[in-house]
């Protein structure tokens, strides 16, 4: 049986963690973080909400830590919420457009008559109102339970309405309720409305009614430890925040991080990187109302559905373990595979970090997905890629700076509109093409090899004067072939300019910091978590965060 209630919910919850940026906070502050699952540009309009045993929406106080319960569901049964907009609606299928999408659905309502202390005051007139023909639905507010009715596309259908239910209800106060950015309704799956939530002074959140543990609440199709809110913020859809123990929130992590059948010394080292990560970027997204999100801007998060037993365990045998250096969070950035040996963040990203060196990543199996690795461009394509740099059509691609791990750190890509070329430094030689790391060679159809100072240079045709039998020549023509004789008399054709560019590579990610192929590797050759954390992370050293 449904259920309305006015009581404060029985369940306490801890408060929500508000930065845990110094090493000083105590370990205990951080009981409960909140993760986004769907903000900006993934705000959804609806999503569906259910529970095995049945889900309890309340409103939370933020300030008091009070939590007043607005509806109940029975076990089993899906809530779908949605925010209080402009809908096409056919049946029980709402599909959100704009104003001038021809909604058949709107977020101007009509009020009847007052507001009441509580839901069970609205109860039996909601239901003496539907035999008279006027669906009516309870709306919690600041100021008390109201009685509304309608989803009307502006003010004056809305006002124009008003003497329709006048004339079924009587004589009663009618208020037509303007729209608002913020509101958020409930309904069940034939679309029948159970609650509106129009409050401004506190969040809404839901969470499964099961005393069990772990008690998973499903949010849209993956279920998820803890409690989920729901929030509009100015010109979004709903922003979707799964609020739950902080070091439940690494049971979802790490397996998506690391694959769960790893060593479990790989699987903890891991588990301490994450949980330091994740405290030293706490309030990365204070902006959208969360702490982290679920994806690899912060790390990837799945929720319960994800979690392993291994990867539990891992967590677990390191609760409240973190990576310091000089007593402060380091920044225990990883990446999944570095080709042999790490990179010094100062050659990525620009920062000397101390701890984030170059080291020796022997222990890489070599076998793990990209770690070798091979991608083609067009000259054309390579030309639209970089069309912001004003380059015209690309004539060739060199690499002028190689850092001491022997990555490019520095590229000079010249083109027709550039021929003295720009310069592309540091990690932008990984992402202004999207490849899989830094460390490659670069070959191309206009390559030939060439002795410089009894050294062999791989270099394009276009780069060098030829000497021909009418004098010194250049060719820079990219439909021009040429035939070169070399050692020995062989003969091979080159384009005079490349039109396609070939990168040659090991490794996958930025290679800074930890490998989690190396990592692995170390496990397996019998090192700690805190040996392989150590080694990554030079000079640093693993104790309890205090």
């Amino acid at each position: 049986m449904k259920k309305m209630c006015l009581f404060l919910c029985i369940v306490i919850l801890f408060t929500m963690l508000t930065g845990f940026n110094n090493l000083n906070s105590s370990a205990a502050e951080a009981t409960t973080v909140k993760i986004g699952l769907y903000y900006g540009s993934t705000a959804q309009s609806q999503i569906n909400i259910s529970s095995d045993k049945g889900v309890l929406f309340c409103a939370y106080d933020s300030k008091t830590g009070k939590y007043n319960n607005i509806y109940q569901e029975d076990s089993g049964q899906t809530i779908t919420l949605r925010k209080d907009s402009y809908f096409i609606q056919s049946g029980a299928k709402f599909t959100p457009v704009d104003l001038n999408g021809n909604p058949t659905s709107g977020p101007y309502h009509i009020q009847i008559n007052g507001t009441y202390k509580s839901y069970n005051d609205t109860v039996s007139l909601i239901q003496s109102y539907s035999t008279k023909g006027i669906t009516a639905y309870p709306v919690y507010t600041d100021s008390g339970w109201q009685i509304w009715t309608g989803f009307y596309v502006s003010k004056s259908t809305a006002q124009t309405a008003v003497n329709t239910v006048k004339s079924k209800l009587g004589g009663n106060t009618y208020t037509v309720i303007a729209e608002s950015s913020s509101r958020i309704y409930g309904t069940d799956q034939n679309g029948k409305v159970l609650f509106m939530y129009a409050s401004s002074n506190s969040l809404l959140r839901g969470r499964s009614i099961s005393s069990a543990n772990p008690n998973t609440i499903k949010i849209g199709t993956t279920l998820y430890r803890g409690q989920v809110e729901l929030s509009r913020l100015s010109g979004s859809d709903m922003t979707i925040i799964n609020v739950l123990p902080f070091e439940e929130y690494l049971y979802g992590v790490v397996p998506n991080e690391m694959p769960a059948y790893s060593h479990i010394e790989a699987l903890k080292a891991q588990a301490v990187a994450a949980r330091t990560y994740s405290y030293k970027s706490i309030n990365k997204h204070s902006k959208y109302g969360f702490n982290l999100c679920a994806t690899t801007d912060c790390q990837v998060y799945k929720g319960y559905s994800s979690e392993n037993a291994n990867t539990n365990k891992a967590v677990n045998e390191t609760r409240d373990m973190v990576v310091t250096y000089n007593g402060a969070l380091a920044e225990t950035v990883f990446s999944a595979s570095t080709g042999g040996r790490t990179e010094d963040a100062v050659n990525v990203w620009g920062n000397s970090v101390p701890y984030l060196k170059s080291v020796e990543d022997k222990y890489e199996s070599g076998n793990s997905y990209n770690y070798n690795w091979t991608m083609k461009f067009t000259a054309d394509e390579i030309s639209t890629k970089l069309k912001s740099y004003g380059l015209g059509t690309v004539t060739g691609i060199e690499i002028t700076k190689y850092s001491e791990a022997r990555r490019p750190i520095e590229l000079v890509v010249t083109g027709t509109l550039k021929p003295e070329g720009v310069i592309i430094p540091k990690d932008k030689c990984r992402t202004f093409l999207s490849l899989p790391s830094q460390m490659y060679n670069i070959s191309s159809d206009a390559s030939i090899n060439v002795q410089v100072n009894n050294k062999i240079e791989n270099v394009s045709l276009n780069q060098l004067k030829v000497i021909t039998k009418n004098g010194e020549k250049t060719y820079t023509n990219p439909n021009q072939k040429v035939t070169i004789i070399g050692a020995g008399g062989k003969e091979s054709t080159v384009s005079a300019s490349p039109t396609e560019y070939v990168f040659t590579g090991k490794g996958w990610g930025h290679a800074v910091g930890m490998s989690q192929e190396g990592a692995m590797g170390m496990a397996k050759a019998g090192f700690t978590y805190e040996q392989i954390l150590t080694h990554y992370y030079t000079g640093t050293k693993v104790e309890i965060k205090k």
